[in-house]
């Protein structure tokens, strides 16, 4: 098996959109003053409060935020960092394994994503409880992962800004790994480094359980 990008990837390009649309919707509601029955809080808070993935809301019963937080985006140049990653890696793979299994990549991502977070907010006291994860990075990092356990001596391009660097998938390991470290370290609160290492882990998991099947 040989990854490549994919033209098609029609589950990557609705993924993508959708992403899209959400971020339409953000900048509608952030445009829109308090509304009546939400106590001061305005549309924009109200659509992150209820669709951002937060330990209490998650915990009084918004079952729906261990996948609806991916859609969110907290800037335009986060949404287009996202985005170009999902395209990338998420077509590549979906070229490679099928629109089917790669649904489960990202909904797996999405879980294991949110559940990296959840674990980091219970042991890491530098986090504030009331802290919301946003963004497609974690289902980003499942396709990483996924692609490293695939095709470790694939040659694959990582982008750094505009700076393309060629490497073999392997080194997506120590390197993904080693970023989550500096997020920890450095960039706490404004980094869901959790959400990015269980992604990531999920999608090696994903890719060598995939990998025996092809």
């Amino acid at each position: 098996m040989v990854l490549s990008l994919g033209h098609g990837a029609p589950l990557t390009r609705s993924l993508c959109a959708a992403c899209v649309l959400a971020w339409v919707a953000q900048s509608l509601a952030a445009e829109v003053g308090d509304l009546p029955g939400l106590n001061g809080l305005g549309a924009g808070r109200a659509l992150t409060a209820l669709f951002g993935l937060k330990a209490g809301a998650l915990g009084a019963g918004a079952l729906w935020q261990p996948f609806s937080y991916v859609f969110l985006h907290g800037g335009w140049a986060h949404l287009a960092a996202n985005l170009f990653g999902l395209w990338v890696t998420g077509s590549a793979l979906e070229a490679a394994l099928g629109a089917r299994r790669v649904a489960w990549l990202f909904a797996f991502g999405a879980v294991a994503g949110a559940c990296g977070f959840l674990a980091t907010l219970a042991w890491d006291p530098r986090l504030p409880t009331g802290m919301a994860c946003l963004g497609a990075s974690a289902v980003v990092a499942a396709c990483l992962g996924a692609a490293t356990a695939l095709e470790p001596r694939a040659r694959v391009v990582l982008w750094v800004a505009v700076l393309p660097i060629p490497l073999r998938a392997i080194w997506l390991l120590p390197l993904v790994l080693g970023l989550a470290t500096c997020e920890a370290l450095w960039w706490p609160l404004t980094t869901a480094y959790g959400a990015h290492l269980g992604g990531f882990l999920a999608g090696l998991a994903f890719g060598a359980s995939a990998g025996k099947n092809l």
